[in-house]
């Protein structure tokens, strides 16, 4: 409202400008019937504009009519919003495929390798085979012939005990590993493992169990091979390239007195057990397979 009045006053004034200004070019203006002198109009022409210059020095200084914009938020300074980490999936653990198998060869042995230990630092495997009623701990030798005449004590013992090759790890890491038994007729250490010179017999009994303090491993029995006691074909550990131990697994084959379907080929790793045959003097008699880890000993 206070705006329209303000326009109509700027109308009129505008009028009356007009009017004083062509009084001004005739020298005369009647106002009301009456005829008023031109100077008289000059001076009503001036206090007009005089009023109206105020009115718009006094307009400019008003505050503008426009509704201020509502002010905007002032911005967060909270932290921003993290998102989550990505989760990473964890990798879906390999099923051991020898799971079961695994079960049932820690359930044919009750096996205590750190109080074995506490006897003796040497004992460093176990060697289970029911058929030939071997159920022992393998020692770790200082040489090949350390353990033939010792028990787990360190006692004499004309039977000793069973032993690793010196050369060998006792992890069965190596490619052929070597292991010692007597053979008295007793039924004792090694004494039966020429059974398996018999089809009938390996084809009853193809294979074995190995325990470490860490693994459990099955040995699929490959070869029975009768040995003069200077034959060392089958007792290397290891070898300079494939050849050379495709050369071994050809003399396996072709010496072996039982038939097996164990196929071996370079990078198998193979377990020799030795003995004699008492058949007579100077004679050896080896049985040799083909390694296959189970799955860890602590597993159970």
């Amino acid at each position: 409202m206070e705006r329209k009045q303000k326009l109509l006053l700027v109308i009129l004034g505008a009028l009356f400008l007009l009017s004083a200004a062509l009084t001004v070019s005739f020298g005369l203006k009647y106002v009301g019937g009456t005829q008023v002198p031109q100077n008289e109009m000059t001076r009503q022409a001036d206090s007009v504009a005089t009023f109206m210059a105020n009115y718009y020095q006094t307009a400019t200084a008003q505050p503008s009519p426009t509704p201020s914009p509502t002010p905007t938020s002032a911005p967060s300074l909270a932290a921003p919003k993290l998102l989550p980490p990505t989760a990473t999936t964890a990798p879906t653990p390999t099923p051991n495929p020898h799971a079961e198998e695994l079960q049932q060869a820690l359930s044919l042995v009750e096996i205590d390798f750190p109080a074995w230990q506490s006897l003796n630092s040497d004992v460093q495997a176990w060697i289970h085979n029911e058929a030939i009623r071997v159920d022992h701990p393998v020692l770790k030798s200082p040489d090949n012939e350390y353990y033939l005449t010792r028990d787990l004590d360190l006692s004499y013992k004309a039977m000793g005990s069973i032993f690793f090759d010196f050369r060998n790890n006792s992890d069965f890491s190596d490619p052929n590993t070597i292991i010692y038994g007597h053979n008295f007729d007793n039924g004792l250490m090694f004494s039966n493992l020429v059974w398996y010179k018999s089809q009938q017999f390996y084809e009853q009994n193809p294979f074995y169990y190995l325990y470490t303090p860490e693994q459990v491993y099955r040995v699929d029995i490959a070869a029975g091979i009768v040995v003069s006691e200077t034959d060392t074909t089958y007792l290397v550990v290891d070898f300079s390239s494939d050849l050379e131990f495709s050369s071994l697994i050809q003399a396996i084959e072709k010496n072996s007195v039982i038939e097996t379907e164990i196929e071996l080929t370079p990078g198998d790793q193979l377990v020799t057990l030795y003995t004699c045959t008492n058949d007579w003097q100077g004679q050896r008699f080896v049985v040799i397979g083909k390694l296959t880890p189970l799955g860890l000993f602590a597993g159970r």
